[in-house]
């Protein structure tokens, strides 16, 4: 608790310390009776400003229990944005390459825009495919934390096409 008032003290006096010049330079072009009220202003507002008990915001380095990644929230995008591009289309291995940006981009766009994404900065992957009746395997890799950082994945597919989007979300610390 001393440690904590005499930190506070020693913060105060560095305040107060480089308040008084800028004021001693103005009272330097005013006349000589207008010192004393010019620092005692300046003072006064200081001590204004400052709020007792006010303390810096401390840095968090880990997400809150509300403030996770949303993968609900992610999971309802992703599978919205793909059902709206893709429901009625055929594969075209033309169109595909068009097909997987302007996903990514969409869900990247929605991502971005939702207030429950604070402090996550996140990567949208797609990938699409003929569906020839075939298995294939979706393999992603990363470095990361595993007590903030994840990952969802959703799966889209019709008698022509698959396609997997996955969104790879990652605490900003």
């Amino acid at each position: 608790m001393a440690d904590k008032q005499s930190t506070e003290e020693a913060t105060k006096s560095v305040q107060i310390s480089a308040v008084p010049k800028p004021a001693d330079k103005k009272s330097e072009k005013s006349a000589s009776g207008s010192l004393h009220s010019d620092s005692a202003d300046a003072l006064e507002n200081q001590d204004k400003s400052e709020k007792p008990g006010d303390q810096p915001t401390a840095y968090s380095m880990r997400p809150a229990f509300g403030e996770m990644f949303p993968l609900p929230t992610i999971k309802s995008i992703m599978n919205n944005v793909m059902t709206e591009k893709l429901k009625d289309k055929t594969y075209d291995k033309d169109v595909a390459k068009k097909w997987t940006s302007e996903i990514a981009d969409e869900v990247n766009q929605q991502i971005a825009s939702s207030s429950k994404v604070k402090r996550y900065k996140h990567v949208v992957q797609v990938m699409l495919g003929q569906e020839l009746g075939a298995g294939a395997t979706y393999n992603s890799r990363c470095c990361w934390d595993c007590d903030c950082d994840t990952s969802v994945s959703e799966v889209f597919s019709n008698t022509s096409l698959f396609c997997v989007c996955t969104v790879f979300g990652t605490y900003q610390y």
